[in-house]
C-alpha cells in the first residue's frame, strides 16, 4: 500500500516523540525499582569476615586473667570484641597509635607500669582531643578537678588536658595511685572511668572485691572489656585482616621546644618563629586563646622552623650635602613594652619616628593597633650634634 507524503511526515514526527516517551518511562520505572549490588564473583565474600574470628582461649589485662568461664563475662567480652572490630574505627586507631604510643610506652617503662595501659587512652578517646558530655577533655579524658589535682593548668588561656605529654605524665601518676588504692588494675581502670568514689561505694555495697563480680553502669561495666578487645585487635591487626603497611601509619611530627614567658599575639609570634598560626595550634592544642599570659611556657614548633631575622634599616638621611658624614650617625635600638592607653601614633610621637617605621620594623603588616604588654622594636639615630 502506497504511503502519502503527508503520512511520511507524520511518521517522521511521531517516531522520535515516541522514542523519547519510552526512554522517559524507562528511566522512571528504573528509578522506582530498588537496584541490587552485583553479586560477588566469589561466594565466600558473602560470609561476614567477623564470623571467622573467635576469642582466644585466655585473655588478660595488665597480667590479670579475665574469667571467660563466667557466662556474662564471655558474652560481654565477645560483644566488645566484635564492636571494636569496626573497620573504619580500628584502622584510624591503628594509624594514630604511631603518633602517641612511642611516648606512652616510654613513660610506662620509666614508671614500671604495665604496657596494656596505653590501650586505655584508645578506649577513652580513640586518641583524639575530645571533650565529653561530662566535660572530660583530651586524649586521657581528664575532668578539670582531677587535672588540677595532678598538676595540669586549666584556665581561660591554657588547658593542659590537651597537652599530650603533660597529660600522659599525669595519667600515669593517676593510674598508679588508683592501683595502689584498689590493688587491681581492672578496678583501677574502672575507677579511672567512673571515679574512685563510685567504684569504692559499689564494692562495699555489693560486698565483692573483683571488677568482674561488680554490677556497674553500662559504660564502666564495658570499659575494661573494650580495653582488652582493643589490645587484642591492635596487637594482632594483620591476623584480623587489616592489611596496613608501615607507611600507612601517621608519623609523629618532628618538633622542637621554644620556651617563652609571654606571647601577646600568637599569630605574630608564630610568624616570627618561621611557622604559622595553624601549625602552632595543631602542635599545641592546649593554647586556648590567641595569647599567653606571663609564665613559663614550652611551645612545640616544627623542627624545620627558623626564627625570621628582620633586617632593620637605619634612619634615612635626606640631607645629601652632609651625606659624607652619615657614618657619624649610629643606629640605636629600643625595645618598648606597650602600656595601657598607648597607640601607634602616641608611641611614634614619643620617639620621634613615624608610624610607618614602627609597622615596618615590627612586621605588623596591615595592623594599625597595639596590644598591652606587646614589645615593639624602635630604631633611633644617636644624637651627635653636641660633639
Amino acid at each position: 500500500m502506497a504511503t502519502s507524503p503527508t503520512s511520511k511526515k507524520s511518521i517522521y514526527i511521531v517516531l522520535p516523540i515516541g522514542f523519547l516517551l519510552l526512554t522517559a518511562v524507562g528511566f522512571m520505572v528504573g528509578d522506582s525499582i530498588p537496584r541490587q549490588a552485583a553479586a560477588p564473583k566469589d561466594p565466600q565474600q558473602l560470609v561476614s569476615r567477623l564470623s571467622e574470628y573467635r576469642l582466644p582461649d585466655t585473655m588478660s589485662f595488665c597480667g590479670e586473667r579475665m574469667p571467660l568461664e563466667i557466662p556474662d563475662v564471655r558474652e560481654r567480652m565477645e560483644q566488645s570484641f566484635y564492636i571494636e572490630m569496626s573497620d573504619a574505627q580500628i584502622i584510624l586507631d591503628l594509624k594514630r597509635s604511631a603518633k602517641y604510643f612511642p611516648y606512652i610506652d616510654q613513660k610506662l617503662r620509666d614508671m614500671n607500669l604495665p604496657s596494656d595501659l596505653k590501650y586505655l587512652a584508645v578506649a577513652e578517646s580513640a586518641l583524639r582531643n575530645l571533650v565529653s558530655s561530662r566535660q572530660a577533655a583530651g586524649i586521657w579524658q581528664f575532668t578539670d578537678d582531677t587535672a588540677r589535682r595532678y598538676g595540669l593548668i586549666v584556665n581561660g588561656y591554657v588547658d593542659e588536658r590537651f597537652n599530650f605529654h603533660k597529660a600522659t605524665d599525669a595519667a600515669m601518676r593517676y593510674l598508679s595511685d588508683l592501683y595502689t588504692s584498689f590493688g587491681s588494675w581492672s578496678l583501677a581502670a574502672a575507677a579511672y572511668n567512673m571515679g574512685s568514689g563510685g567504684v569504692r561505694a559499689s564494692l562495699n555495697y555489693q560486698m565483692v572485691n573483683s571488677y568482674y563480680s561488680l554490677y556497674l553502669n553500662d559504660e564502666t561495666s564495658r570499659f575494661v572489656f573494650r580495653i582488652v578487645a582493643l589490645k587484642q585487635i591492635m596487637s594482632h591487626y594483620k591476623m584480623y585482616g587489616f592489611d596496613l603497611n608501615p607507611s600507612d601509619f601517621y608519623a609523629p611530627p618532628e618538633t622542637k621546644l621554644v620556651v617563652v614567658t609571654h606571647i601577646p599575639d600568637l599569630a605574630s609570634w608564630a610568624r616570627q618563629e618561621g611557622s604559622s598560626y595553624k601549625e602552632i595550634k595543631y602542635l599545641n592544642p592546649w593554647i586556648i586563646e590567641r595569647s599567653l599570659p606571663s609564665g613559663t611556657w614550652a611551645i612545640e614548633v616544627p623542627k624545620y622552623a627558623q626564627p625570621v631575622v628582620f633586617t632593620l634599616s637605619s634612619p634615612v638621611i635626606t640631607d645629601t650635602a652632609d651625606s659624607s658624614d652619615s657614618d657619624q650617625l649610629a643606629a640605636k635600638t629600643v625595645d618598648y613594652r606597650v602600656k595601657r592607653g598607648d597607640s601607634l601614633e602616641s608611641i611614634a610621637d614619643r620617639f620621634g619616628v613615624s608610624v610607618r617605621d614602627i609597622v615596618e620594623w615590627n612586621d605588623l603588616g596591615t595592623r594599625r593597633y597595639v596590644r598591652i604588654g606587646e614589645k615593639l622594636r624602635i630604631i633611633l639615630p644617636t644624637d651627635n650634634s653636641d660633639e
